[in-house]
């Protein structure tokens, strides 16, 4: 009866331990020690994923012995065996020289991503910020990987401010407006495409009645007026 108990209790005990619970944690930046966001995570036996959240932190169900990895752009692929429920803080090491322009399209970048590519530009270009311009250091003015981080800031806060300007003038908004379509909404959104100046200080009511005058001013435009309008801006 003892034996018979005592098999009970350990086969409960081991199923216990077999059974998957949260592991809790935080990636960070191995050289700084800063938070990453979007970090793909993976258990590798269940394939179950889940990214970091805009402070690192993580949570997962996974089993003792299971393996997880971690993946993000620039930074090798790490993996942990979880021995333990305790929380983990993980750090990713960077990969020298990594472009994440050359491997992933600006517009497939997420926000929190975006900036994050915009600071790590910044500072490859030794660029300062004053009085909302930018300062360049002149030792490192003429520097090839300095002018190739400069030309990446320039594309990613072009993209930056694209991304804030579609947010407040776009097809939706336009169109529930004014009666455009097709290519005439085409037209209207380039030639008046307001800059990311004006989007960043207006309002919802300021970016309506900017679309309204500018609708007025579109429908001034004769037939021959709107066949030179390309549908890139210059």
């Amino acid at each position: 009866m003892k034996q018979l108990f005592l098999f009970i209790v350990l086969f409960l005990g081991s199923t216990i331990l077999l059974k998957a619970q949260t592991l809790k944690g935080m990636v960070m930046e191995l050289n700084t020690s800063k938070p990453i966001a979007q970090v793909d995570i993976q258990n590798l036996s269940t394939k179950q994923a889940v990214e970091t959240n805009s402070s690192g932190e993580f949570s997962i169900n996974i089993k003792l012995n299971e393996l997880l990895s971690f993946h993000y752009p620039g930074y090798r692929i790490d993996t942990l065996v979880v021995t333990d429920y305790e929380y983990r803080r993980i750090y990713l090491t960077p990969i020298k020289g990594f472009n994440i322009l050359k491997d992933v399209e600006i517009t497939e970048l997420s926000d929190v991503q975006l900036n994050q590519q915009i600071e790590i530009a910044k500072q490859q270009g030794k660029t300062v910020e004053f009085n909302g311009g930018i300062a360049i250091s002149p030792s490192r003015l003429f520097g090839k990987q300095a002018k190739e981080a400069r030309s990446r800031y320039d594309l990613l806060v072009a993209e930056r401010e694209n991304r804030a300007i579609a947010s407040k003038f776009n097809p939706l908004l336009i169109t529930s407006i004014t009666p455009l379509t097709d290519k005439d909404l085409d037209l209207f959104i380039v030639k008046y495409k307001p800059s990311y100046e004006f989007v960043m200080k207006s309002d919802e009511e300021q970016i309506r009645l900017y679309i309204m005058d500018s609708f007025k001013e579109f429908n001034k435009l004769s037939s021959e007026e709107k066949e030179k309008l390309t549908l890139t801006k210059e």
